[in-house]
Parts: structure tokens; sequence; C-alpha cells
């Protein structure tokens, strides 16, 4: 059973931690029940700079130096922790198959599978639609060492050597949140003298489970010529097995040098089937518990044909340290032999010897993970009539006859809610073992410790099969513990805020400050990280800017999620939709004030010979993603926001019904309408203008801004006949973009985009020299909105070209996403062309038609310019001018940043992310609200300028430019002031100031390049 069954696979690496650190509450700065930040004693000012608390936490010490050491000038301080920056991510790196077994006792030696690597990730982020998405790591209890809960979403097993954009041997989705089960206070015994030394001598074992049933649980696609898979897929088609089984165990932390960093850990595990009779994320088999639990955990045993069988991932810690701490390298210490027992003897309670395990043998056990074979004779019936235990001259472990054990033993619970007298109840599934095989078990008495917040059945009850419920029922907010009969079966229960009350608050009261005093500030004055790596919600024009964002990153529904914000879980289902509330305010904050007027009278050729031409296409085809991009944007910003139309649905224009349409429902979740869909494809869009730079940069060319092109230029230089202009919305609209998208497997005239690409694609793959010995990757490396399908096969890709296998697979990924592959897959289901189609089916289909957009311009300007429509207006006009200095602005930057020539992450570069920032915080507003303005022409509202290309006039040396572009900020926000407009743009002011500080900031060295 468990990992203890065969087939099994052991693997080895290191896992990265990057748990928050200051919430421990060392000097009582936290009251956990209501989420109150303490000072001094009281409850914080919340007008308090978070950064001044944070210096007040780092003064309260006692204070340790880098090598774990008292000493009043250290960089660490107890109060903060070692990582005060955390942000809950957890990862498994350099983690390969150690050992194959399919006999007891043995290891495939040849095996094309040995060396293969495994990868734990986090859920698929429907919103973001990102690739490498990360696990998370959250404390329910941070005061407690076994109060770990991990939050993946999918495992991937790649042969030896693979890419990132190679199929996997198993790929499967997991969908069970697992906790610590076993936990090794004193894995190693001899610890350092260290302030930090009970996080470095823990060792933890987690599990969780693979269905074999899922629809994307995938084995062995690359068809590998392995006789351990061919075993396993026997086992998996055994009518009693569920799945897969994966245990891993977590230890030998590295204390960094630094504080607010990452910490690396020793990572081992097995996998094993699950079968029908076991636990999903706690190891069962017969369960022998230490006499000393501060040394030494849990051991699983269980006997069969073959002989014995131990589970001791573990359960025996090592003396101690071979190097001294912190390692220079910031990875885990090596570690001296395990701790010596001498040979362990398998007795029956009474004394009788049956199997002796020599110390070499647990001693040695690390290839396989602490999983040991003993072959040995055992009568199995005569065994279960008996308790073991497994004794040695120094430590001992005795067996516990009934195993009792919760599925959900780490939970959060929301509190009850006083005003509805609704109660906060939650089942929890119980399992029962006896000496290793379920069993009913009848009135076993619960033990509450937490009587005050907690209450629960006074009795576990099970079937036959081992497997019943029982009640949990929330009283209060805070954390409690219930242990169901001995006290080695816990549930640990986090209690929410009682926040009910904040539900009645009226929806326009809820503000930015209203929502900054009532959640926001906690999680600012506490968890740094979101400040410094992503936004500071104590920035107004940022929370504003992606109000949508957050409260999908905050919905309840979403709370199983790795990617769930804030990632702690420490928010109450009151306070999240607070959120929901404040994009709605931030929505109708951009109504117009009156609705626009309603108008009810009628109204391959083979072509590229060299790198020079395969260049220039590449260029080609960015101007092309751009203008493409670009046009999506002009047609989605002419639909009215959610706001705008119950604004429409109130005058009788629309009905509910077109409402949904055009905009999804009013919980903005997924379905965000017509109007969510050409966004998406814009968005995606985006990473193909990226993708494609990538392509050209890999070449050793410079990053290419491009330039939009309209009308009969688009024709020559793409040999398109769709008309390339900037329309609202309509079924016209949808016509030409799913022209655009047309498939290569459809007949049709003319040349398509894929047509475009082809050519590409065949240089790609004839031309020779493309990439000489020694070449480097290209730095455009991201991983926003890819589809989930791309994420399901390839959850590690981020467009990053280096060779001529990885151009033609960016190549392939930039069609199929457009285009799909073919009528019967899931690629094409997603594609932007059966997106498309699926909108002009509706759009074509109504009873009734109406205007679904705003009667905007067609290829609007504030200069004259061929084939342009001049807008009259004059606050129109200056809006326009202002418009397309920010548009330029954002370009600038983002050339800016690959004028440096990077080969990093573009999601880490402060640059590209200010870049990002203006254009969802700026341009996307402005343009929102330039379609709600006159353009002088009767009839018609003006909107965003057709764009032209944009220079950078910006110095290359990185500290000059960034103090230009902060010169640049500054000029921008002065322009922004005297704009005559009804309504200030505050936000947008705000932004423009706080990015003129960060590129002074960045100039000055202040800040570091990448967050």
């Amino acid at each position: 059973m468990s990992v203890l069954d065969l087939p099994r696979i052991h693997f080895k690496g290191v896992a990265r931690v990057n748990v928050p650190t200051a919430n421990r509450n060392v000097h009582n700065t936290l009251e956990i029940a209501t989420n109150t930040v303490l000072h001094e004693g009281q409850a914080v000012d919340i007008n308090m700079p978070p950064k001044a608390y944070h210096e007040y936490l780092q003064s309260l010490g006692p204070k340790l130096n880098a090598q774990g050491v008292a000493d009043e000038d250290g960089q660490f301080s107890l109060a903060c922790g070692y990582n005060m920056s955390g942000n809950n991510h957890f990862s498994w790196h350099d983690t390969e198959i150690t050992a194959l077994q399919i006999r007891p006792g043995e290891c495939l030696q040849h095996d094309p599978l040995l060396g293969g690597t495994l990868n734990l990730w986090g859920h698929y982020n429907e919103y973001l639609r990102t690739s490498f998405n990360r696990a998370r790591w959250v404390d329910n209890d941070p005061t407690r060492a076994d109060s770990a809960l991990i939050y993946a979403g999918q495992l991937t097993i790649g042969a030896p050597h693979s890419e990132a954009n190679t199929a996997h041997v198993l790929s499967a989705d997991i969908d069970c949140t697992h906790g610590v089960r076993w936990l090794n206070p004193g894995y190693i015994e001899q610890v350092q003298p260290h302030g930090f030394a009970a996080e470095l001598a823990a060792a933890r074992l987690f599990q969780f489970t693979l269905s074999k049933d899922s629809k994307d649980f995938i084995i062995n696609q690359l068809n590998l010529e392995s006789e351990f898979l061919e075993h396993l897929k026997l086992a998996l088609a055994q009518p009693d097995v569920k799945g897969l089984i994966v245990q891993y165990c977590v230890s030998n932390l590295s204390p960094p040098s630094q504080p607010n960093m990452a910490v690396f850990c020793d990572l081992h595990g097995s996998i094993g089937l699950w079968r029908e009779h076991e636990m999903a994320t706690c190891p069962v088999g017969r369960i022998l518990q230490p006499e000393n639990h501060e040394h030494f955990s849990n051991i699983a045993l269980q006997t069969s044909q073959h002989g014995l069988s131990l589970n001791m991932a573990i359960s025996i810690g090592h003396q101690g340290y071979l190097e001294n701490l912190p390692v220079e390298s910031g990875l885990p210490a090596k570690l001296a032999d395990k701790v010596s027992l001498g040979d362990l003897k398998l007795q029956t309670k009474d004394g009788r010897t049956l199997a002796i395990i020599p110390e070499q043998l647990y001693k040695n056990s690390f290839k396989c993970a602490g999983i040991i074979d003993i072959p040995i004779e055992l009568n199995a019936s005569d065994l279960a009539n008996q308790s073991l235990q497994l004794v040695s001259d120094k430590h001992s472990w005795h067996e516990t006859d009934w195993y009792v054990q919760g599925e959900q033993h780490i939970t959060y619970m929301e509190s009850p809610n006083p005003k509805s007298n609704q109660k906060s109840n939650q089942l929890i599934d119980v399992y029962s073992y006896f000496r290793g095989a379920p069993r009913s078990i009848n009135k076993l008495a619960s033990h509450n410790c937490s009587t005050q917040r907690l209450s629960c059945d006074p009795h576990i009850e099970t079937a036959e099969n081992g497997r019943g419920q029982f009640l949990v029922e929330a009283l209060s907010p805070g954390s409690g513990q219930i242990f169901l009969g001995e006290q080695h079966s816990p549930l640990q229960v986090r209690v929410l805020g009682d926040d009910w009350a904040l539900l009645d608050v009226p929806d326009e009261q809820v503000d930015y400050d209203f929502l900054y005093k009532n959640v926001m500030a906690y999680y600012e004055f506490i968890y740094p990280f979101m400040a410094d790596k992503v936004f500071s919600m104590a920035d107004k024009c940022k929370c504003e800017t992606y109000a949508r964002l957050m409260w999908q990153m905050c919905d309840p529904n979403n709370k199983h999620k790795s990617y769930y914000m804030p990632s702690t879980r420490e928010m109450s289902q009151a306070q999240s939709y607070l959120f929901l509330k404040y994009l709605s305010n931030v929505e109708n904050s951009a109504i117009p004030k009156s609705l626009p007027p309603c108008n009810t009278e009628l109204a391959i050729t083979g072509k590229i010979k060299n790198k020079a031409q395969l260049i220039q296409a590449l260029r080609d085809a960015v101007d092309l993603e751009l203008s493409i991009m670009l046009q999506y944007l002009y047609s989605a910003y002419s639909l009215p926001t959610y706001a705008a139309g119950e604004q429409f649905v109130k005058a009788g224009r629309w009905t509910n019904e077109q409402l949904a349409l055009v905009n999804g429902s009013s919980d903005r979740r997924h379905n965000s309408g017509w109007r969510g869909v050409l966004l998406e494809i814009a968005h995606e869009e985006m990473i193909h203008y990226l993708v494609v730079n990538n392509l050209l940069m890999s070449l050793g060319e410079p990053f290419y801004a491009g330039t939009p092109v309209l009308a009969e230029q688009a024709y020559s230089k793409f040999g398109l006949d769709t008309d390339f202009s900037f329309e609202p919305f309509s079924a016209q609209m949808i016509a030409k973009f799913v022209r655009f998208e047309w498939p290569t497997f459809i007949p049709t005239i003319g040349r398509s985009i894929a047509d475009f690409y082809a050519d590409i694609k065949q240089a790609f793959e004839e031309l020779p020299d493309l990439y000489p010995q020694g070449s480097v990757g290209s730095g455009g490396e991201h991983h926003l909105f890819l589809n989930e399908v791309v994420n399901r096969n390839y959850p590690g890709y981020q467009f990053e070209v280096y060779n001529r296998e990885t151009a033609l697979f960016a190549i392939q990924f930039v069609t199929e996403q457009g285009e799909g592959v073919c009528e019967q897959t899931e690629q094409f289901e997603l594609s932007h062309f059966n997106r498309l189609r699926q909108i002009s089916k509706v759009l074509n289909q109504q009873d009734i038609p109406f205007e679904s957009a705003y009667p905007v311009l067609k290829n609007p300007v504030f200069e004259a310019r061929a084939g342009c429509n001049l807008v009259t207006n004059p606050q129109a006009q200056s809006l326009m001018r202002f418009y397309k200095e920010c548009h330029e602005l954002m370009f600038q930057i983002m050339m800016h940043h690959f004028a440096q020539k990077p080969r990093g992450s573009l999601r880490r570069s402060r640059l590209m992310n200010a870049a990002i920032d203006l254009m969802t915080g700026i341009l996307r507003p402005l343009s929102v609200h330039l379609m709600t303005l006159p353009s002088g022409i009767e009839g018609r509202n003006a909107g965003p300028p057709v764009p032209e290309g944009v220079e950078s006039s910006v110095a290359v040396d990185y500290e000059k430019g960034c103090v230009q572009l902060s010169q640049r900020c500054a000029y921008l926000a002065d322009m922004a002031r005297n704009l005559d407009l009804i309504q200030t743009p505050d936000t947008q002011i705000e932004l423009l100031e706080f990015f003129q500080q960060q590129m002074a900031d960045l100039a000055a060295g202040n800040l570091s390049r990448e967050g």
C-alpha cells in the first residue's frame, strides 16, 4: 500500500521555500483572531507608513548576524524572521529520479526514465493565463512548525535533459491541498548554535495523490521503451488502483546569509500506487510511533508475500553537519551520516523477534528515499493479531493499533454570521485503520482543545470500510485544535475574522480608503513582498488600475487555487467581497456623464533566401502583430464596461441579456462577455509581438518596437487583402478579425497570416548557420497570457528562443494560438479564430440587433493624416495629445529595458513592469474615456489616436536613460494637471508621479533593476 507498493519511483532534489516570517508573532505584534497589527502593544495607526512599521519590527530584535549568533549590529531580527518579504512560493529544483523499483530491494540500472526530472507546479491562472505557475507553502498557524499547507496544481515528470517545450513522460493535475503529515523536529541531531536552529533541524513529510481517471492524467506520451513504465501501466490498470501517491520530505533548511531571501532545503520522496482504501494526503500502513518525538518520526510498515517493507522517510535523522553555516552557495549543507542506533529488531509486543534491519541498510537508504525492503517470510495472518515494535538499545518505536486521521487535517473556516444566525460548519472526511487495515470504529471520543473557538462531534464513528465524517463548527476567530481520539491525530483549524458587518456597508462607501483601512493595511504592514515585487496596496493609483484583477485574485471561489491572494489565506469572505464593491465603484466613476445620442434612423512563397531577408521578414511580423493587437484593443474599448452597460439597461437601450453578451456576469469572474474575449485575444497578440521579437533577438538583432500600419500600406507590406483600420466593435469588425485568424486547414482565397508565417518557418528550417555554436537565448522570457492547453503541456515554457528547435516551436505557438491546429483539438477550441467565430455566430443570430459599442470614429487623429478622420473637439484633442505622449513614454521605457541587452526575465524587470503599468493604468482608462467624448463630427465620438512608430530618444546608458524617463514622467504629470477636462485624471497623475520617483531611484541605484 502507498509508497510501499511496487512499482516505485524515488527522487531527490532541492526545494525552494519563500515563506514570510514576520507573522510568527515573536513579540506579540499580531492579534491573529482579528488580523490586527500591534505597535507597542496597541493597534497600529494605519496612517503610519508601512516601511516605518517594518523598521519598527526590525528594531525589536533580538538581532542575529549571518552566522545566526546574537549580535546587536546583526542584520537579522527574530521579530522579522529570516524572510519578512516571503511570498509563499514553493518549488522543486534540480529534482531527479534516483531509483526505479519493480521488485523489492532491487533498483533498475538502465531504464531511460532514470535521471528524469520532476517539477511541482501551481494552478493555471485563468485570469492572467500564465505559465510557470508556482505552488504555494502557507502556514495555517505561523506559530507552529507542523501547520504548513501546500497549494499545488500539477506534477510533471520529464525525460532526462528535456527542455521546457518538450512533452512530458507523466503529467497530472493535483486536486487536493496537502499539509504536513509527519514532523521530525530534530532531524539534524547536533545542530550548530544558531538563532533559527529549530527551523534548520526540522524535517516535514507531505503527501498528495494523482487520479488516473482525470482527463489530464497523461503517461508516456514520449513512448519511451521503459521496463518501469510498462510495469506501472499494468499496475494502474488494476481496478482497486485509483492513481498514484506522491510522498515527499522537506528538510535541512539552509540559513540565508542576508535577510529577505528564499531558503533552500533538501527534498526527497517516492511515488507509488494509490489504492481504493488509502487516504489521499496521509501515509497509511501499520504505523509505529517513536518514543522520542523530538528526534525521531513515524514509521509505516507493511508485509507482503515478498517480505517486509518500511517507510522510514524521515524516521531517523542525521548526526549533524559536515559544513559550517551558512553555506556560501545558499544551498543546503552537506550532512553527516544518519544517527547510529545499531541494528533494529522488529518484534511482537511480547518481545518475539520477527526480523532484523541491519544498521547499514537504513543508514544507506538515500537512493530509495528511506523506503526499505527486507526479504523474509512472515505469517501475515499471525501478525494481524499482534502489535509490533521496532527496538534497539538506543531507541524504540511502538505500533499504534488504531490509526484515525482526518483527510482535511489542516483547514480554514469562516466565522459564524451573527446577523443571519448562519453557522459555519465543515465536514471532515475521517479514515480509521486497525493495524494497517480499514476497520469501523464506534464511539471514539474526540478531544476539543479549543472549546471557546470550536465545537465538534463528541465521538468519531466510521463504517465497515473505515470511512466516516466528523462535524466541526466554528464559534469564534483564531486558531484551534481537536484530537481524533489519541493525541497523534490532530485537526488544526484556523477560524477567520468575524467581518460580516462589512457586507452591510453600502457599495458606494467602499472606496479606496475604506478598503485599505478594513483589509489591505494589515497585509502592507506584515507582508511587504507585494510592495517590493508587485505593487504596494498603499498606492491608490495602482489599486485603481488593477481593481478588477484584485477582485479576481481575492475571489473566495479561488481560495483553493495556488494563485489566490492574499497567499496566506487570512482574508475572510466578507473582506473579499469588498474588492468586488470597490471594483464596481471604480467602474462607476468612469461612466460618462451623459449617454451618446441614440440614432433611430437607418444608417508559401519561398522568398526568404538569406538571413538578412529573414530579419526583415521578422521585423514585418513585429509590425503585423502590433497592428493587429492595437485593432483588437480599439474594438474592445469601444464596448462599454459592465457598469456603463448597466446604465444602458436602465435607459432601455439594452436588455439584461444583451448586457450579458457584451460584458458577461456581474460577479466579474471568468465570463466578461465579448469585451473580455477581445481583450484576452489582444493580450495574446501582445505576447506574439514579444515572441517574434525573441526570434529577432535570437539572431543577434536588437529589440524592434515596430510601426503600426494601415490600409494600403498594410496590403503592400503583408500581402493581406483584409482592411487594417481602427473601428468600433461591430459584426463587420468581427468578420474582419475572423479573416485575420483564418486557419490554413479551411480552404480560402487569398493570402493569410498563416501563409505569412509559413515563409518565416521555412526559412528557419532551411537557412544554415542561423545559430552558431555558443549562442544564447533571447531576453524576452515571460509567462503571461498563455491559454490553459499550453500551460498543461508545457508548464515551464516562457517563450525562450536560443536555437532552431525553440525558434520553430515559437512560430508554431504563435500560429496555433491564432488559428488552432485542426478542428478536433483543444487548441482549436481556444484559438482566436474559434472564439471570434462564436461571437460572430451570436451577433448574426440576434432576433433584434442592438448597438453594442460607442459610436466612435474610424481611425481618429488630432492632426490631419491621410486615411484618418480628424477630431476637432478641443477637449478630445488635448486628451488625445496626452494619450499619444503617454503611449510614446510606454514604448520608450520598454525600449530602454531591451537596450540593456537583457538575458533575464521580463517579469522581474522594473522597466518592463513600469511599461505594463502605464499601459494598464493610463492608456486603458484614457482609451475608454476618449470613446465617450464628442469628436466634433456629429453623431461620432472620439477615440485614442491612431498610433505611429516610436523612436527612442533615451540614452542607452541605464542611469542616464532613467533620468530622462523620470523627467519625461514629470513633464507628462504637469501636462495632465493642465488638461481642460471636466474630471481631472488623478489616478494617471499619481502613476506618473510614482514612476517619476521610481525612474529617479533606478538612476541613483536606490532601487534594484529587478523586482
